[in-house]
């Protein structure tokens, strides 16, 4: 005699906020993620996570008869050779030492840290700028963004057009202003902690204007 296997049914378990409160954190944990298995199908809700990057070849231009121009922003002469993107070597260290400065994580974020001793803004201690060197001590210094990438919108921002990506990059995104040196603990605390709705947790004119 032959027995059927009944299929099991998979229930998923999902974890809601309550009073349908937007759960966001400062390190960039500002997916919000449900997925609900019912009888009648799969039904996804997915928010977006943008990489805030702007690569180099975006800064790539041409004319009306397809021949590039210079990648310097502020050139409009024709690449000339030897160079394949540039008019001149003027204008190639000009623009790599702008884009380096301003677009590479990296760079914005050691200057932060050197700005501030390489010292947690929170709880004050004082730790080697390698995080090789403090693997010991099980805490290291990162660098935390004081009003979270996730509220550029509601700031104003888009990240659509390389004319809105350079100004929420410059403006925003890197702006030294909006950065602080945090350790790990103290950053992995900040981000942990429920910060709510939006429009319930912070006055955006009020914390647009530290930008300034």
């Amino acid at each position: 005699m032959r027995v059927k296997k009944r299929k099991s049914k998979r229930i998923q378990v999902i974890k809601v906020p309550k009073n349908d409160v937007l759960f966001e954190t400062k390190a960039d944990l500002d997916n919000i993620i449900c997925e609900i298995n019912t009888n009648s199908g799969k039904q996804n809700t997915k928010r977006t996570k943008i990489k805030f990057i702007v690569y180099i070849n975006e800064f790539d231009k041409f004319d009306e008869n397809g021949n590039q121009k210079c990648r310097n922003h502020d050139c409009n002469e024709l690449v000339c050779k030897p160079y394949k993107k540039y008019c001149s070597k003027k204008c190639s260290i000009q623009f790599t030492k702008w884009y380096n400065s301003n677009f590479y994580w990296r760079n914005i974020r050691n200057r932060v840290l050197k700005r501030d001793n390489y010292t947690c803004q929170i709880c004050r201690i004082t730790l080697n700028r390698r995080k090789k060197y403090n693997k010991t001590l099980k805490n290291w210094l990162e660098c935390d963004h004081i009003i979270p990438k996730s509220y550029y919108y509601h700031l104003g921002y888009q990240f659509d057009t390389l004319d809105n990506k350079i100004k929420t990059i410059l403006e925003f995104v890197h702006n030294e202003n909006n950065l602080r040196t945090v350790c790990y603990k103290c950053h992995k605390k900040v981000s942990a902690t429920v910060l709510g709705d939006k429009s319930k947790l912070i006055n955006l004119e009020k914390d647009s204007e530290y930008l300034l």
